[in-house]
């Protein structure tokens, strides 16, 4: 866009022959004023980026005439013309904020030069003042709380969001040390985040403050303003209300530690049933003749000893979602290894291997899998009361996949035993259908120099149910 240059002068033809030849070699587009009176009526219809004002119009001073014009434009660029360079003429046109000065008959290559600069001044002057009015609409209307401190962390100035935020206005806060409006119990901490921008470090923090109604919960970050050098000036705490978060927070910390202890009771009260239930079948099988009956009995009672294991396990851990599977087979198989007589004395146990954090879903299933094959380990492979080793290794696989081996050195598997989901020792079909229908794993064995049963898994996922 061509720049515009205004110029004012009663004399005529002295002006016409001028705005001719800053067209021709500025570039600019012209227009011309014989009096005060019309250059207002031109200004006021189309903004000029500079004038040209004769020092002496019929109706008004050329330096009063400038005022005028800058209160339309604020950043029109102004050069004034005189014929007659006394001192009274050069400091009047200083004092009025003239950018250049002139007497006639001018140099018009001077002129020229002195609008292109001034103009490129005004400009800069024009893209500061609407990069300060941005800023102070963007902190006047912002919905955080912004304060600057000066180094003595007194209050210089608060936007209104702040103010709101502090229920105080700006008269009641400005001078005020920031720290007087803390929560006392946070003041200390406030005042080692104030020192530290001081010092030009960035700090966030969360504390109260104290209000006319109730304390509330801010978060702000503290930052040092600082100049080219790297010096600190003053202080810059943006601020925002979290007082909601806060006690969202708290209430669904309360909540979630009432359904910890509602799920802790629960596991307790799961674990104290089976002990029940194993109490009645321990009962029951002291009337029983048959050592058959009794067996059955005694696999009855390991199981449910192995799921309230588990129960007993999350009932005594912060941690009421997953179990250290290593560690509750160890229980599982002491829990085994001492419901038959003169077993610990002839059977050595070994647990090796990795640790597995499981979650319930997993680690139950597993559990009475590993029970049925230890169980049927210490039944047939050591007849006639021979001594052996049972060991269980655990080994990961990939993610959330693994193995586990149970191995014997006893007598191995008949060759017409044939371990599969259909056979007809029920410990065996339950190590199938638990492997293969719940885990989704392969469970396969070997005979070779005792027996070797090897079950793979994956962790249980389950979906997440839309309600």
């Amino acid at each position: 866009m061509q720049n515009k240059v205004l110029i004012i002068d009663d004399d005529q033809q002295s002006s016409t022959t001028l705005a001719g030849i800053l067209r021709q070699k500025g570039g600019f587009e012209t227009a011309t004023a014989c009096s005060a009176r019309e250059a207002l009526t031109i200004m006021r219809q189309t903004n000029y980026d500079a004038v040209l004002i004769d020092i002496v119009l019929p109706d008004m001073e050329g330096t009063s005439l400038l005022k005028e014009l800058r209160k339309i434009n604020p950043c029109v660029a102004s050069v004034i013309i005189t014929g007659h360079a006394d001192f009274d003429n050069v400091y009047e046109a200083i004092s009025s904020g003239a950018d250049g000065f002139f007497t006639k008959p001018v140099c018009v290559d001077d002129v020229l030069l002195r609008i292109k600069e001034s103009m490129h001044q005004k400009c800069l002057q024009k893209q500061l003042i609407e990069s300060e009015e941005r800023y102070r609409n963007l902190v006047q209307k912002s919905s955080e709380g912004i304060c600057n401190l000066n180094m003595d962390g007194r209050i210089v100035f608060i936007n209104p969001a702040c103010q709101k935020m502090f229920e105080k206005d700006e008269e009641e806060l400005s001078g005020v040390k920031y720290v007087d409006v803390v929560n006392p119990k946070d003041i200390a901490q406030v005042e080692d985040a104030v020192q530290c921008a001081q010092k030009g470090v960035n700090v966030s923090l969360q504390y109260e403050i104290a209000t006319y109604s109730t304390n509330k919960w801010v978060e702000s970050t503290i930052t040092p303003i600082k100049t080219d050098r790297g010096d600190v000036t003053s202080i810059l705490i943006i601020s925002r209300d979290i007082t909601g978060r806060i006690d969202l927070e708290r209430r669904l910390e309360a909540t979630i530690k009432e359904k910890e202890t509602l799920l802790r009771e629960i596991h307790h009260r799961v674990k104290n049933n089976m002990q029940v239930i194993i109490s009645l079948l321990k009962l029951q099988a002291a009337y029983l003749k048959d050592s058959c009956n009794m067996d059955m009995f005694k696999d009855c009672e390991n199981r449910i000893k192995a799921m309230a294991i588990v129960h007993e396990r999350l009932h005594r851990t912060s941690d009421m979602t997953t179990i250290n599977f290593k560690y509750y087979v160890k229980q599982v198989a002491n829990e085994m290894m001492s419901s038959y007589l003169g077993v610990k004395r002839r059977i050595t146990l070994k647990i090796t291997g990795e640790d597995f954090i499981l979650g319930i879903d997993t680690a139950v299933p597993c559990g009475l899998v590993i029970n049925e094959l230890l169980s049927n380990a210490i039944k047939h492979a050591f007849p006639n009361d021979d001594n052996g080793i049972i060991k269980i290794h655990f080994k990961s696989i990939r993610t959330d996949e693994y193995e586990v081996t149970v191995k014997d050195n006893g007598v191995g598997m008949p060759a017409n035993a044939a371990p599969a989901a259909s056979s007809d020792t029920l410990g065996l079909t339950l190590v199938h259908m638990l492997v293969e229908t719940q885990l989704k794993g392969k469970v396969y064995y070997e005979v070779d120099g005792g027996t070797e049963f090897h079950f793979t898994f994956k962790e249980i996922r389950h979906k997440r149910l839309d309600h």
